[in-house]
């Protein structure tokens, strides 16, 4: 039985072992749900009362010896409402305290100025961070957009624009030739878009915000981002691209 989703939704390998033990035991003593599931004495009431917590384990006592019982598996599914709940509230939590957050990170500002973030969350964490900063008006510009970005992403920019054409923000891109002609493009209400030359492949995927700059290296062996926050930095890199703009050859969209 494939039970990886139970630990995605917060459950140890422990409580899993516990509450699927229990499932097949039906009521038991410790003993019991120890040999079953093969937890360690010393642990297993730990493991019982995070279960109890989480509303999946109930107890008995019967002749002064505790008897537990494994929820039903539906109930997993109010465990998962109550997380979200609660992920809902510690939101609104959060968003109270963010302004007194983001006035600490102005403080050591110039100390932190360069980043590196890795994997398909950590560069999905810089383009939501590209979202999030900028406002009605802002650009954002990129270049050297490879062709399995494109694949691989497709789904995520395909939000992305429709929030960015949402909120205002406009974005102009120079696609390499042979990413542009990988798949049907659509029109983009604030996109403009031009190709590289034939042949022409940039090394590294370029993406600029605000006082930002993000190179990109994107394999199916790695996907790693450096991102730097200097203004003048991300000034001399927009001038650069529209260099290449000028030079590039406007794209038609379907």
């Amino acid at each position: 039985m494939e039970l990886e989703v139970l630990k995605d939704i917060g459950l140890t390998e422990g409580e899993i072992r516990a509450y699927t033990s229990l499932l097949e035991l039906g009521k038991s003593t410790a003993g019991k749900i120890i040999e079953k599931s093969k937890i360690s004495p010393s642990k297993i009431y730990d493991v019982l009362n995070r279960l109890i917590e989480k509303g999946l384990v109930s107890y008995m006592i019967e002749g002064k010896v505790k008897h537990f019982k494994a929820a039903q598996p539906d109930n997993i599914i109010y465990y998962i409402k109550r997380k979200e709940e609660d992920l809902k509230n510690n939101k609104n939590e959060f968003m109270k305290i963010l302004p007194e957050l983001k006035s600490k990170e102005k403080e050591g500002h110039k100390e932190f100025n360069a980043e590196i973030f890795e994997g398909t969350r950590g560069l999905m964490t810089v383009f939501d961070m590209s979202y999030e900063e900028c406002r009605k008006g802002d650009v954002i510009y990129a270049f050297g957009y490879p062709p399995y970005a494109s694949l691989q992403y497709n789904e995520y920019w395909k939000e992305f624009h429709r929030k960015c054409d949402k909120k205002g923000i406009f974005r102009k891109v120079i696609y390499d030739y042979e990413t542009w002609h990988i798949k049907k493009r659509e029109k983009r209400r604030l996109s403009q878009h031009r190709i590289m030359p034939k042949g022409i492949k940039t090394p590294t995927w370029v993406y600029i915000f605000m006082d930002k700059v993000a190179n990109i290296i994107i394999t199916p062996e790695q996907k790693v981002c450096f991102l730097i926050q200097n203004k003048e930095v991300a000034e001399s890199y927009v001038h650069y691209f529209e260099i290449l703009w000028k030079n590039a050859k406007p794209a038609k969209t379907s």
